[in-house]
C-alpha cells in the first residue's frame, strides 16, 4: 500500500466529519411520569423518517434515537392509550390516527405539548417547546455537549394551574369527565389558528404559565439555537420550574392511565398534598423521638435536687422516684 493511500485512509474519518449529513445527533427520551406514555415522532416533509416513530415508555424508562445531522420534525407524548377488541390503538391525547403504536407519518391530533427541531450541520440548529397545539404533558429539552451559545439552554413547559385559571372551554377531560387531562390551544391549534390570533387573549394563559414555550405560529420569541449537540427530551421533569407568575411549580400530571390508583388529573394536587402531609408527619415523629431520648439521657445523668438520691425515673421537671445513697 502506497504512502498516499495510507494517508487518505487515515485522514478519511477526520474529513468525513466536515461533510454534510455524515454526523448524527442523539435524542434521549426519558419518561419520569408516574404512568406510561407513548412518545411519537413526525418528520417534516423532506426529512427522513426516524425509527421508531411511536413507542411506549413505562415510568422511569428511556430510549436513545439516532437522528441525521440534517433533520426537522416534532416529538410529543401520547397519553391514555389502549387497543380495542379489534386491535385498534388510540390515545385520548396526542393520537396520530394510525390505529397502531407506530405513527409512521401520522399527524398529531391536538392537544399535545410538542418539542420541535430543525437540525443542520452547517449552522446552529434550532429547537423549541410548543403549546400551539395545546398542552398534555410537562416537557423539557436539554442540549447536551456541542458548542454552546447565549441562546443554547434548557427549555421547557411545566404548567401548574388552579381550577379557576384555565377556563372550562380549554379543558379536555377524561372518559369519566371528572378530571382534566389536557388543555386545548388558546389559538385553536397550528392548523386552525387565525393569522391574527392573540395567544395571550384568554387572558395571558399559556405565555404566563410557560414563558419559554411557543404559544402561536407567529410567536418567534421562543426559538433556541445550538451547534452540533445531542438533546435529552424529558417528560414530567423534576426540578424544572416555569418562571411565569402562574406557572411556578414542578407539579406534574397524575396517573392518566389508571396504572397507579386514583388521580386528580392534570395538576396532581392529591399527590402533592398527601406527600406534604406524610413528610410533616415523619418530621414530627423524628423530632419527638429525639426529644424523648434527650430527656431520658438527661435524667439518668442528673442528681435529684429535691432528695439526696439518684434519679431512676423522672418527669419533665423533677424526679418522681429516688433511691437513697447507702
Amino acid at each position: 500500500m502506497g504512502f498516499s493511500t495510507t494517508l487518505i485512509l487515515i485522514s478519511l474519518p477526520f474529513l468525513l466529519q466536515f461533510l454534510p449529513g455524515t454526523n448524527s445527533a442523539t435524542f434521549t427520551i426519558i419518561n419520569s411520569c408516574n404512568y406510561n406514555i407513548w412518545p411519537a415522532i413526525l418528520s417534516n416533509p423532506g426529512s427522513p423518517p426516524l425509527s421508531p416513530t411511536g413507542f411506549i415508555l413505562s415510568q422511569g424508562d428511556s430510549l436513545e434515537i439516532s437522528v441525521p445531522s440534517t433533520w426537522s420534525g416534532q416529538l410529543w407524548g401520547r397519553t391514555q392509550c389502549a387497543a380495542d377488541a379489534a386491535g385498534n390503538f388510540t390515545c385520548l391525547t396526542g393520537d396520530c390516527g394510525t390505529s397502531t403504536v407506530e405513527c409512521g407519518g401520522g399527524q398529531l391530533s391536538p392537544p399535545a405539548t410538542t418539542a420541535d427541531f430543525i437540525l443542520t450541520d452547517s449552522w446552529p440548529s434550532s429547537y423549541l417547546v410548543s403549546v400551539v397545539d395545546g398542552y398534555n404533558l410537562p416537557i423539557m429539552v436539554v442540549p447536551q455537549g456541542g458548542t454552546r451559545s447565549q441562546n443554547c439552554e434548557t427549555v421547557g413547559c411545566v404548567i401548574y394551574s388552579n381550577s379557576n385559571y384555565f377556563p372550562q372551554e380549554l379543558r379536555v377531560t377524561s372518559a369519566t369527565g371528572n378530571e382534566t387531562v389536557a388543555l386545548k390551544s388558546a389559538c385553536g391549534g397550528a392548523s386552525t389558528a387565525p393569522a391574527d390570533c392573540n395567544p395571550n387573549s384568554n387572558p395571558n394563559l399559556f405565555k404566563k404559565s410557560c414563558p419559554q414555550a411557543q404559544t402561536s405560529a407567529s410567536d418567534t420569541s421562543s426559538s433556541f439555537t445550538c451547534q452540533s449537540v445531542d438533546y435529552t427530551v424529558h417528560f414530567c421533569p423534576s426540578g424544572f420550574s416555569s418562571t411565569g407568575s402562574a406557572g411556578t411549580g414542578d407539579i406534574i400530571p397524575q396517573d392518566q392511565n389508571n396504572n397507579n390508583g386514583s388521580s386528580d388529573g392534570l395538576y396532581g394536587k392529591k399527590e402533592v398534598k398527601s406527600n406534604f402531609i406524610i413528610g410533616v408527619g415523619v418530621a414530627a415523629a423524628v423530632i419527638g423521638i429525639v426529644f424523648i431520648i434527650w430527656i431520658w439521657r438527661r435524667c439518668l445523668r442528673s442528681k435529684c435536687e429535691l432528695h439526696p438520691c439518684t434519679c431512676t425515673c423522672c418527669t419533665l421537671f423533677s424526679c418522681s422516684i429516688c433511691i437513697d445513697h447507702k
